[in-house]
């Protein structure tokens, strides 16, 4: 079994239905999947990011609890709708007639990245739900949740860049070969001139 295979298995057991990128038809849907589990657990997980009265005077008390609180949640907003929005840049890649094995693997890596990190973020505040707010645990796990949201976004960054990458050089390789066609057939046209101004005739 190919690691490409495994790659591909191992995001479907978080993802029944993905069935990867070589088949143009199934291109947009498999992607549409990826951004909405990853979109779905990152919701989820913010929605259990909330405080007792209690615990919300004792963040309030501690700048820097309240100031990391209050990060991690925008960043979880920031990346939620990065992920909602990536396809905006995707229309040229879905259209590919066909993407290259080593641009596939590339992807695929990239698609079990952002759903394990994202599995990551959603224990991490499972963790923090677990712990007493603005102590020195509470205050270490919000650390480490700031830090995967912002590897995530950085993910997401990656994954577009990427993608728009591919497409655009598949698009400027279609153009020369186009280009290298008409020079060709225009190189024709003007032998069959010079041959006809040689010798006359048709």
């Amino acid at each position: 079994m190919s690691l490409t295979t495994n790659i591909v298995e191992k995001i479907a057991s978080y993802i029944p239905g993905y069935a990867g990128y070589k088949q143009k038809e199934l291109r947009r849907e498999s992607d549409a999947l990826v951004r909405r589990h990853v979109s779905s657990v990152l919701s989820s997980a913010k929605a259990k990011m909330v405080l007792t009265p209690t615990a919300a005077r004792a963040v309030a008390a501690n700048p820097d609890a309240r100031y990391l609180w209050d990060s991690a949640k925008a960043l979880f907003d920031r990346v939620i709708q990065r992920i909602d929005k990536a396809p905006e840049g995707y229309s040229g890649f879905y259209d590919l007639v066909k993407v290259d094995e080593a641009a596939l693997d590339e992807i695929y890596r990239m698609d079990l990245a952002l759903v394990e990190k994202a599995g990551e973020v959603a224990k991490l505040v499972d963790e923090i739900s677990a712990a007493q707010p603005g102590s020195d645990v509470w205050i270490q796990k919000l650390q480490a949740l700031s830090s995967a949201l912002s590897q995530l976004d950085s993910a997401i960054d990656e994954r577009s860049n990427f993608i728009a990458g591919y497409t655009r050089q598949q698009a400027e390789a279609a153009g020369r070969q186009i280009g290298a066609i008409q020079t060709a057939e225009q190189g024709r046209e003007g032998g069959r001139g010079f041959l006809k101004r040689l010798f006359g005739g048709r």
